[in-house]
């Protein structure tokens, strides 16, 4: 096979993992259903190799518990599956906050976290869920790369699809202007490099959001 057909699998299979991530995202396959390699090649359009690497790259990245003969099923969520992310996210979140603080002390430009979050704050505005969704989940992350910890980036890169799709499912009960709110507070803390400030507002931040999720996405009652 030749390099270009090597790139051209790949920017296909990026294709089918963006386009199976949406649709799992916005509800269009119930929690637990059953999809085929088959199935989706159909859906998509493509052939079964693209759509085979974006099956296995969503079981990595937490949407799909695969299966034999090519299937999967997708991997919705519980009370255990929302605390097990919160938890994680405590964790590594907090740590990159830190350390992002730590480096724009030592003199490391915030641009990027400034560009991020006018991009949330766009998103917003629009009211479009995914957008915002997807520009939230941006902006942790340009925290985590603010970081520079090679491991680091590596562990977060696992729950980062996951926590789009969470913020996209509580979206229409929280409210996103408020969390945007947060978003300034947090960046103006790793701008000044206060590390420890970064640090608190981010498990504030995070931890704050539990309880609001595990009702909305479980369909709970308030307290």
């Amino acid at each position: 096979m030749s390099e270009a057909q090597d790139a051209a699998d790949d920017s296909l299979a990026a294709t089918a993992y963006r386009r199976i991530r949406t649709a799992i995202i916005l509800g269009r396959y119930a929690d637990g259903a059953a999809i085929t390699e088959g199935r989706l090649a159909d859906e998509l359009q493509m052939s079964r190799i693209p759509v085979r690497a974006a099956i296995l790259q969503l079981g990595v990245d937490g949407f799909l518990a695969t299966a034999p003969r090519r299937s999967a099923r997708i991997v919705g969520w519980d009370r255990r599956s929302i605390d097990e992310l919160f938890d994680v996210r405590l964790s590594l979140e907090t740590l990159a906050a830190r350390l992002a603080a730590q480096n724009a002390g030592r003199g490391a430009p915030v641009e990027v976290l400034d560009r991020a979050l006018a991009s949330a704050h766009d998103a917003v505005t629009s009211g479009e869920r995914l957008a915002i969704a997807e520009a939230h989940a941006a902006f942790h992350a340009r925290i985590v790369e603010m970081a520079d910890s090679t491991l680091l980036t590596s562990l977060t890169r696992v729950v980062s699809g996951r926590l789009v799709w969470l913020f996209y499912l509580t979206g229409v009960g929280r409210d996103a202007r408020e969390q945007s709110h947060e978003h300034d507070e947090l960046l103006a803390a790793i701008a000044d490099g206060n590390a420890r400030l970064a640090e608190s507002l981010a498990f504030s931040h995070i931890e704050k959001g539990r309880a609001p999720s595990m009702r909305l996405i479980l369909n709970e009652p308030r307290d």
